[in-house]
């Protein structure tokens, strides 16, 4: 996602207002998580990177892949705030007020193939979003192609384990908490009702695509 970025980064820009949404998230929750959380994370990124000329052509991933390549005084901040740009790329796409685009059929079946029903994927979704308290829970691709849950903690990412995160889900309480206080439940549900398949499908032959690219190498 976004691998031909590289410093300066900058935020992406989502396709829906922060008042876009009527009953799920409303503009004061929306605009600290997007301006401030997530903006935050991209100027100290770049404040960090502004001073390494060897780190400023590579793209996140290559940055976040390659950890031997860090400053080792500033690797843990390059990291976290690496990570924090990335999940966050992929969290505020991953919804949408204005999707009307159903699941393809090819990720559909690759679902139902790990989960046997959509009903039962977007069960176990919801209770690995119930249970983390402060990290994200994304949609991943392998490198053979199947989907799975795969949950985070903290500001980590699935990068080092080669896994292409086609959706993602922020259970950072800054992400919620405004909104709904401690009912993580209302939250999630939202998250899935207005999943954006047009990203979410899109991310999904984006990464076959490099898996077949990466077998023919």
């Amino acid at each position: 996602m976004y691998i031909d970025k590289h410093y300066p980064f900058e935020i992406v820009k989502m396709d829906y207002s922060l008042t876009g949404f009527d009953d799920f998230l409303d503009f004061a929750t929306l605009s600290i998580h997007y301006n401030q959380i997530y903006s935050g994370f991209v100027e100290e990124l770049n404040n960090l990177l502004k001073d390494e000329p060897s780190l400023q052509p590579l793209s996140l991933d290559e940055i976040l892949f390659n950890e031997h390549l860090l400053n080792d005084a500033k690797k843990n901040k390059i990291i976290t705030a690496g990570s924090g740009v990335y999940n966050h790329q992929i969290v505020f796409n991953s919804i949408s007020p204005k999707n009307k685009t159903l699941i393809s059929n090819s990720l559909n079946d690759a679902i139902i193939k790990k989960y046997q029903t959509l009903t039962c994927f977007y069960q176990e979704l919801k209770d690995e979003c119930m249970k983390m308290d402060y990290g994200f829970v994304f949609l991943v691709c392998d490198q053979n192609g199947d989907v799975f849950i795969k949950s985070i903690l903290g500001n980590n990412t699935t990068v080092k384990e080669n896994l292409c995160p086609i959706l993602g889900i922020d259970m950072f309480e800054h992400a919620y908490f405004l909104k709904y206080k401690n009912n993580k439940k209302a939250y999630v549900e939202g998250c899935i009702k207005y999943i954006n398949f047009d990203f979410v499908n899109h991310e999904y032959e984006e990464c076959l695509k490099a898996i077949k690219k990466l077998k023919r190498s």
